[in-house]
């Protein structure tokens, strides 16, 4: 401590205690490191110096203390002493390859970034809120008009000046950390020695924030409302985004910030709230989306932002930006032409959509006037936002009590954040307090304030007193009076060409500048710039190293879990079957429900998103048993609007959830599209309330024409928008090359496209696997949902035969939810699936049930809850369910009210099986028939059906043709308009899950094996990251597996060139039979990566929803306990490089077989040179080229007739690869 002096203790707000922190100050140089105890695995450690915008954060984290004491002196000094080589600055940031292309890792991020409506869209505010002396101005990652003209000696200078330790900050958070430790470390190693000090800086004076303020665009004193237009490359022209910003308080006045995050989150959070209201939630939406931030920099901001905003003036915008426009772009009258024809191809696709629409809007009414308003006209837009604004300010809370409800949500959500990721929750509450001391103290020898907003509950307390005038007064002194910046974010179909073409200029005017000598002289300074960047461990260095951390000794979360059956003795009236319970730290209850899917009829398939969306966001009529005078039962119903029912769940729930599988992103899951989720946390002493108001929403959600008119228009405005993002494309198009699909979902442009003449049929024996399961993943996909989404809202405008049906089919996908489990098995064998019986898990706080009002028995009191309200449903619609003994279950036949509910109205369609159906059913299922049964229903033995393991199909394409030919297309190239560098994806199979129960020695190593192998490719500073970044051939490239499917994927991001970083990768994987050493490294190498991936596995339990979610997904991996579950991570440290190898021929050497199973998908900039096919030909990738609207599937199965029936065959082509997007995969032929 003789370095070091304490400096000031204070606590952090926490959900069940306060966290701890400690400042210490380092006397030489006035470094400060800042401890935070925070309880857990993991500890980190971020090194914050006040930099461009205005401060750059280094984060470390480690697995424990010992960990974190033993790298942050390696870390720091790394931060404070880096050689920035001439070599590094090439690959890092900035070269001219042998061809003339612009390459570097910076460069290429920047590129693919910059030209993004995002990054625009926030750029363009901030240009307009600050002045060009301030950093704020400036977009800080480079752009690449800029990075050329930046050598290695200006990032030189620029360390000197701002990378001193006494311009640094470094917060340590952790579960009992040992300050002293961490001293004794950095004083031995010497890291804080300035005796050679020529850096430091004085901030005040180089970084003054006040300084040209004035010269701000919003501080013009001409108008206080200042508008821009810029235009964004993208491939449709329909949807746009408008921006607004404020200045906001001073940073150090926190309760004004504090008070207008709650403003705001009243303004926009929900869908009942005013801004959703008045520009979301009607039946022409004037955005899909509404966002706010308030941005607590030292010159503080306030963003309001909304997107998905229709473009109705279609049309063409001049190409300059408001900006300037500083760059010519040459665009040839060919490509002109060329472009032209290629959007007439794309609007026939549309005619018969665009007719149809001409003829709803042949009346005139009011709709047609909204939709014929150019919501970027000057000023238009704004105007809305103020009338929002005003209404509020003058008329103030409809319900002087809402503002209360606010409050409290807002400070459960802040407990909700620090227990999800408290790390990243402290340092977010201690940086603004690190930068004010920066930059606004002048005596810099005074202790810091770090820890001001420690008492924000009691700011909150605060604010939850004041009179209803206080919120209204201070949206009018924040929104209304001061000036307002606007900008208007504008699609442009011809930018991407247009931006391709200045790319192609600038590249041959660099191949003429350097000419051949200089342009070889470029290969070989790059070359030697990668070999001279290549990390080289010797023997001795890593002798030196510690031995890998024992994971075991590392804290985690106290956690217990255990299982309960749901089902009543002899009955399985419920679709869930068995309920995992945890136990941990938590400060929630959680609940979540997975109901099968498999059975779903497949004319309903297509409204999941629909259903998905709708559910929490609807009107519901809440039925309850009531006695009359008489003694006699009858039903009442409370009927809440939607609006009522969100303000109901936001006062309830800290957190819901109703999507299709796991990690839902509206149209894709990342795993289990078999199951629906419904889940949600609550406060732990509203679990009785959160489990009947989860119950309630599903069971009694009204589907009206407007809700559902409203909900589908913004859904597809959202296709719209995910269309523009690479990454996401990517994952799209991939999944529906692999993913098993239905006959029906092979009606596309691009299917019709492929010649389909007939061919061999594979043998049978490439067709079999041990599961058959189907999915919803093209159901959900943006592919199928954007065509069958226009056309729900075509048919509801229109108000066509088709609307009845439309609301009919969401409420069967409610009633198919509800079935039991037997009901779920003869439904999934009658639609030529596999039955899955559905699971759920209850997350609890430690020492639940022993606080007075709490359930000793919360999955008793979940399965009383839902036979309660099952009755209800039964007795309000009719309908009732069938046990696997063939009895009807709970038919309660109540009096109803004739005046009440919508479902005694709506139509209710059955979707109960008719007896031959049942009969055909049970016959193919091996089941018989009681015919002494009340309904003449199967009995169904469903005894055996266990949810764990859930029951999956691994990805697994059919093998060639005797001959080697494989006759379908597996890859794919697709040119789009919205990106500026490229996509790519290479997947084979690569099925390493096995049961716990049955799998040998060799499948357990075989799993870690490969997944070691994968992080050894992957790390930085590893073979792909310095044979593909390095060279600036991509951002980003790594191997990875995703274990349910079944594959194994090697995946580029944002690349400059995609040809040579393919290239690259097939070089690493060839080296890797012939010289492994070489191409992989040895002991050294698989034991760091044992480090990471048991950092990996640690990590996955530092918090509380990483916790259930980890113990979860084991469960359904089929491991019945956590020891169980944590005992099979030793097979990570049994390893060796034997089984490295093993894995190498088994999965990774499949790359190089072309043809055979090999799927790539490719995404680039608009006209992609012909080069790409014939150099991935060489592969055996056969790339067929075709455009994202070919993948569409037609809705016209969605609306026909109901006596057309609908084939839910799964099948695959003759002759074509299940790889292909013509097929399901061959593990999924029935």
């Amino acid at each position: 401590m003789d370095h070091f002096s304490l400096e000031s203790t204070v606590s952090l707000p926490g959900p069940s205690q306060p966290t701890p922190v400690t400042v210490y100050k380092h006397l030489a140089t006035g470094m400060r490191l800042v401890f935070v105890d925070i309880v857990g695995p993991q500890a980190t450690a971020t090194i914050i110096v006040p930099t461009t915008e205005d401060h750059t954060g280094y984060t470390i984290a480690t697995a424990g203390r010992d960990g974190m004491a033993e790298i942050l002196p390696v870390f720091l000094d790394h931060v404070l002493h880096p050689t920035l080589r001439d070599d590094q600055y090439v690959t890092e940031v900035y070269h001219v390859d042998g061809e003339g292309k612009q390459q570097g890792v910076v460069f290429s991020e920047m590129a693919s970034r910059e030209n993004s409506e995002a990054d625009l869209l926030d750029l363009g505010l901030r240009k307009l809120l600050y002045p060009q002396s301030q950093t704020y101005y400036y977009e800080c990652g480079g752009l690449t008009p800029e990075i050329p003209k930046m050598t290695n000696e200006d990032i030189k200078a620029y360390h000197q000046k701002f990378y001193h330790p006494s311009n640094m900050t470094i917060v340590v958070a952790g579960d009992s950390l040992q300050p002293e430790r961490i001293f004794k470390t950095l004083i031995e190693r010497d890291i804080l020695n300035t005796t050679e000090d020529k850096g430091g800086v004085d901030l005040i004076q180089e970084m003054d924030i006040s300084k040209g303020r004035e010269d701000a665009p919003i501080m013009s004193q001409e108008t206080n409302f200042t508008s821009k237009t810029i235009h964004f490359p993208s491939a449709d022209e329909d949807v746009g985004s408008i921006g607004y910003g404020w200045l906001g308080p001073n940073t150090f006045d926190v309760k004004t910030m504090v008070a207008l995050d709650i403003l705001f989150r009243f303004l926009h959070e929900t869908s009942a709230s005013p801004f959703s209201q008045e520009f979301v939630e009607r039946r022409n939406p004037l955005a899909s989306h509404v966002d706010f931030e308030v941005k607590g920099c030292m010159d503080t901001s306030l963003l309001l932002l909304f997107s998905g905003v229709p473009i109705r003036s279609k049309g063409k915008k001049p190409l300059a930006n408001d900006e300037g426009g500083d760059e010519e772009h040459e665009h040839s009258e060919q490509e002109d032409d060329e472009e032209e024809e290629e959007d007439n191809e794309q609007s026939e696709d549309e005619h018969d959509q665009s007719d149809d629409d001409s003829e709803d809007h042949s009346e005139v009414n009011t709709d047609d006037a909204e939709e014929a308003q150019d919501l970027y006209q000057p000023g238009y837009f704004h105007s809305q936002v103020v009338k929002v604004l005003s209404e509020f300010v003058q008329n103030g809370l409809s319900d002087p009590t809402e503002m209360s409800r606010i409050i409290a949500r807002h400070r459960t959500k802040i407990n909700e954040s620090i227990e999800d990721d408290p790390h990243e929750a402290a340092t977010s509450y201690l940086v603004p307090d690190i930068l004010t001391h920066a930059y606004l103290e002048k005596d810099k020898t005074k202790a810091a304030s770090i820890g001001t907003r420690s008492n924000i509950f009691v700011i909150i307390d605060e604010l939850e007193t004041m009179e209803p005038q206080y919120w209204r007064d201070l949206a009018q002194k924040w929104l209304l009076e001061p000036s307002v910046v606007e900008v208007c974010m504008i699609p442009d179909s011809r930018l991407g060409k247009i931006i391709k073409s200045t790319v192609s200029q600038k590249q041959q005017e660099l191949v003429d500048g350097f000419g051949k000598v200089g342009l070889e002289k470029q290969v070989v300074m790059v070359t030697e710039a990668v070999a001279a960047n290549k990390v080289n461990m010797t023997p001795e260095i890593v002798a030196m190293m510690p031995p890998i951390a024992d994971a075991a000794k590392v804290p985690t979360l106290p956690m217990s879990a255990h299982y309960i059956s749901s089902a009543k003795p002899g009955s399985d009236s419920r679709p869930f079957k068995l309920v995992q319970v945890v136990e941990t730290n938590t400060f929630f209850t959680h609940v979540k429900l997975c109901l099968p899917l498999t059975h779903l009829d497949e004319d309903l398939r297509p409204y999941l998103v629909l259903f998905q969306e709708l559910i929490f966001q609807s009107s519901c009529a809440i039925p309850k048993f009531v006695q009359d005078k008489d003694g006699s039962e009858e039903i009442e119903f409370e009927h809440l609007d939607y609006q009522s029912v969100v303000t109901l769940v936001s006062n309830t729930l800290v957190s819901h959830e109703a999507a299709v599988g796991f990690g839902n992103d509206i149209f894709a899951c990342s795993w289990l599209s078999e199951l629906f989720v419904l889940a949600c946390s609550a406060e732990r002493s509203k679990y009785k309330e959160q489990c009947q108001l989860l119950l309630r929403v599903l069971m009694f959600t009204e589907f009206t024409e407007d809700r559902v008119l409203t909900v589908a228009k913004n859904l597809a405005t959202q296709t719209v928008e995910l269309k523009r993002d690479g990454a996401d494309m990517l994952a799209m198009v991939s999944t529906r090359m692999t993913t098993p699909v239905r006959d029906y979902e092979l009606a596309t442009k691009y299917c019709r496209k492929m010649d389909m003449s007939p061919r061999p049929t594979a043998e049978s024996a490439q067709l079999e696997s041990p599961t058959v399961i189907l999915g919803n993943d093209m159901a959900i996909s943006a592919f199928r949902q954007e065509p069958f989404l226009k056309r729900v809202v075509q048919e509801l405008k229109q108000k066509t035969d088709q609307v009845p049906k439309i609301l009919s089919k969401l409420e069967r996908i409610k009633q198919a939810m509800l079935q039991s489990i037997s009901e779920v098995v003869v439904n999934s064998k009658r639609n030529g699936n596999s039955a899955a019986a559905g699971f759920g898990q209850i997350g609890i706080p430690v020492g639940f049930g022993s606080e007075s009002g709490e359930t000793k028995d919360p999955v008793g009191l979940l399965t009383e809850v839902w036979d309660q309200e099952l009755a209800l449903y039964q007795a309000t619609t009719g309908y009732s369910f069938v046990n696997s003994n063939g009895n009807q279950i709970n038919n309660n036949k109540k009096k109803r009210k004739p005046s009440e509910s919508f479902h005694q109205h709506q139509e209710q369609p059955s979707v109960r099986l008719t007896k031959e159906a049942e009969e055909a059913a049970a016959r193919a299922a091996h089941m018989t028939l009681d015919d002494e049964s009340l309904a003449n229903k199967p009995t169904v033995d469903s005894s055996a059906l266990s949810p764990f393991p859930f029951p999956r199909t691994p990805y697994k394409p059919l093998a060639s043709s005797s001959n080697g030919t494989n006759y379908a297309p597996s890859s794919v190239l697709i040119p789009l308009k919205s990106i500026t560098s490229s996509f790519l994806v290479s997947i084979v199979p690569c099925d390493i899950v096995y049961h716990p129960n049955t799998a040998t020695e060799e499948n357990h190593l075989d799993h870690y094996a490969t997944l070691l192998l994968c992080e050894i490719l992957s790390r930085s500073e590893g073979p792909l990251y310095s044979a593909i970044r390095g060279n600036g051939y991509a951002y980003d490239a790594s191997i990875s597996v995703y274990l349910w499917t079944g594959q194994m994927a090697f995946e580029v991001r944002d690349a400059m060139d995609p040809i040579k970083a393919y290239d690259a990768f097939l070089d690493i994987i060839r080296l890797m039979d012939t010289d492994w050493e070489a191409a992989v490294g040895g002991q050294f190498e698989m034991e760091t990566a044992q480090a990471s991936r048991a950092y990996q596995t640690i990590m996955e339990r530092a918090t509380a929803g990483g916790t259930l979610s980890w113990v979860l997904r084991g469960a359904v991996r089929g491991y019945q306990s956590v020891e169980e579950l944590t005992k099979s991570n030793n097979y990570l440290y049994r390893v060796g490089v034997p089984d490295l190898k093993r894995v190498y021929h088994k999965y990774f050497k499949q790359f190089l077989n072309g043809r055979q199973g090999l799927t790539t998908v490719l995404l680039t900039p608009p006209s992609p040179p012909e080069s790409i096919k014939t150099h991935f030909a060489q592969y055996g990738i056969d790339f067929q080229e075709a455009a994202l609207q070919d993948f569409e599937i037609d809705p016209k199965f969605d609306f026909i007739s109901s006596a057309t029936p609908i084939s839910s065959v799964i099948v695959s082509p003759e002759g074509t690869s299940p790889s292909s997007p013509l097929s399901s995969s061959a593990s999924s032929i029935v």
